[in-house]
């Protein structure tokens, strides 16, 4: 097993630090392998160094995906994997057509974490990732979709049915351990946690208009950086704390410190922070985006904002004020202890895997046409 990733830095390490201890006991030391940039190693937890493999990369940028390609498919050369597992666009668009003509290639399993075209782009983009997309469908055994949305979306988009499985994302019911120290937030305000990238999609502008406008009834901590916009440029109100990125220990202390998260995406293909707060008994606002409306059940275990603005935020919030906090974390957590445990998407994913190295030839009947495709592009 090979995963491939262009970067891991957020959602995708957590998957992968959530996973990886279940596929090591699945499958055997050594058999599961990883190729990720070397920029964030250290995001994953608990991996052997035979486990990973890195390649170096300034930014996203031509030459990180080159070596990202040299990189995967020198080790696919040498570990012979059946499954080669792609997470997100970049990976996806890249290794997909690599593969293709490759002698004896190992099942293709492509997870996009987030379709690009349900981001917020030009009609230009839109349409072009779209195409794009639907093109490559074709070069992937099966593409994993992690939420009911995800699935909608490819289906809407014209992604045959056939090819999607929906194997929703979890986490360990366990919170790391061993646990931090405590974390001191002394406040009489309400305690508010954001953990994620500092960029326009996470809505990390919305995030500091609303604490500007609350800041006599909230305090915030932010966990996380900006990783393509420059948005820790943004002027913070002094009831604002930018902490940085943090490691799953420390984050889990924050969250305990915490009264509520909050994740104001613009889009969202699932939202793992969502599972984290649900795990630690918190609970959410955020808004009626993506697969967030499935996660989190509006008045009970957070508060959904119908529309994506400041505005709009600053009065989920408010709405989140009046709850019993105590009592909608403690609903959450229920809810995540019936539907998102880790040992599930572990389960479907293996059902996935093995259905996948037992299907004979007939599996690749069309690859000839999706050559003549992938060439026109």
């Amino acid at each position: 097993m090979l995963h491939v990733a262009e970067t891991i830095r957020g959602g995708i390490a957590t998957y992968f630090n959530e996973l990886h201890p279940y596929q090591r006991a699945s499958y055997g030391r050594g058999k599961v392998h990883y190729v990720i940039p070397s920029d964030h190693r250290g995001d994953l937890v608990g991996f052997e160094e035979s486990e990973v493999s890195t390649f170096e990369r300034a930014g996203r940028s031509v030459s990180g995906l080159l070596h990202m390609a040299v990189t995967a498919r020198r080790e696919i050369r040498r570990l012979q994997p059946d499954i080669v597992h792609l997470h997100s666009t970049f990976a996806g668009l890249v290794i997909r057509p690599l593969l293709l003509f490759m002698r004896n290639r190992p099942k293709i399993v492509y997870c996009p974490h987030g379709w690009a075209f349900s981001r917020e782009t030009s009609r230009l983009s839109h349409r072009t990732t779209k195409l794009v997309e639907i093109v490559l469908a074709r070069l992937a055994d099966r593409i994993v979709c992690i939420s009911g949305y995800e699935r909608k979306r490819a289906i809407d988009a014209g992604i045959a049915r056939e090819r999607l499985t929906l194997v929703p994302n979890g986490i360990s019911g366990q919170r790391p351990s061993p646990r931090a120290g405590a974390v001191d937030w002394p406040s009489q305000k309400t305690r508010i946690l954001f953990i994620g990238r500092l960029d326009w999609q996470k809505g990390y502008d919305l995030l500091i208009e609303m604490a500007r406008e609350l800041a006599e009834s909230v305090d915030v901590r932010v966990l996380g950086s900006p990783v393509v916009d420059r948005q820790n440029d943004i002027e913070l109100p002094a009831n604002v704390s930018l902490l940085g990125w943090a490691d799953r220990y420390q984050i889990d202390a924050q969250l305990d410190a915490a009264d509520l998260v909050i994740i104001p995406s613009r889009w969202e293909a699932f939202g793992l922070v969502a599972l984290e707060a649900m795990r630690a008994a918190k609970p959410i606002v955020a808004f009626r985006v993506g697969a967030l409306p499935e996660i989190v059940e509006d008045g009970v275990t957070g508060v959904l904002g119908n529309q994506v603005s400041a505005a709009s935020l600053v009065e989920t919030v408010k709405k989140a004020q009046q709850l019993d906090l105590a009592w909608a974390g403690r609903q959450g957590e229920a809810r995540f202890k019936r539907l998102y445990d880790v040992k599930t998407t572990h389960r479907l994913l293996s059902e996935l895997y093995h259905q996948l190295c037992n299907l004979d030839q007939r599996a690749r009947a069309d690859v000839g046409s999706a050559r003549a495709d992938v060439s026109s592009l």
